[in-house]
């Protein structure tokens, strides 16, 4: 995580923590775009966590990860609060470096939870489960996102097969580790990819969602999704 601003740094770490730490019927987004339902407007998460295979917002958190000199204020609350409002978050969780003050804690009440991470914690953790996007690479794009590898399935395919799921930070574009051939790849929505052991994947956009899947004989597998709004 070299030649990237501080604090993103910061976030990715807290992604990388939430990825290590969800459990498998939760995905985990970094850097997540979701349409506002009050505002219209599209609202950056610094991380998503949702339901990995149900639709719906009931199990929908939303972290902010807040690298600065300063405490967390009340007026920070106050801005988070209303942003999980507009994307329809039941609860928030606020990562900060520097601590807040009793009049935010009193204001966060039950919703919203205030979790320190210093800068020297966030070193000590293991980002075993990030590796650059080789995608962002070959698009060139200006900030190389890096995959966070936040599933590890175990699928009835002809006998049981693992296969590793995941997101990248910067194009967004799903991930997939095959076990049974080896391959791993990026998979940009919208694209059909057949990977060495002759298994078919894709993309699927609905309506409040993209929906990762698998062909299989018995009935496509959903994989994973990525709310949109």
């Amino acid at each position: 995580m070299t030649d990237v601003p501080d604090w993103l740094v910061y976030q990715r770490v807290v992604a990388c923590f939430q990825a290590e730490n969800a459990g498998m019927d939760a995905t985990v987004i970094p850097n997540a775009s979701l349409r506002g339902t009050i505002s219209g407007v599209q609202r950056q998460i610094d991380i998503l966590v949702d339901a990995r295979w149900q639709s719906g917002v009931a199990r929908r958190i939303i972290y902010d990860a807040k690298r600065r000199n300063r405490k967390i204020n009340v007026k920070d609350i106050e801005s988070f609060e209303g942003m999980m409002r507009d994307v329809r978050a039941n609860r928030g969780v606020i990562v900060c470096s520097s601590g807040w003050t009793e009049a935010a804690e009193a204001r966060a009440d039950q919703n919203i939870e205030i979790v320190l991470m210093a800068d020297d914690d966030a070193e000590n953790l293991d980002h075993a489960a990030v590796e650059p996007c080789p995608y962002c690479v070959d698009q060139n794009r200006k900030t190389k996102g890096l995959v966070f590898w936040d599933g590890q399935l175990s699928l009835p395919l002809g006998g049981w097969s693992v296969i590793f799921t995941g997101k990248c930070d910067g194009c967004r574009s799903f991930a997939f580790w095959c076990w049974e051939c080896g391959e791993k790849t990026v998979l940009p929505d919208n694209i059909i990819h057949k990977c060495f052991c002759d298994r078919t994947w894709y993309t699927e956009r609905y309506e409040d969602e993209v929906v990762f899947w698998l062909k299989a004989e018995g009935g496509d597998v959903p994989l994973d999704r990525r709310p949109t709004r």
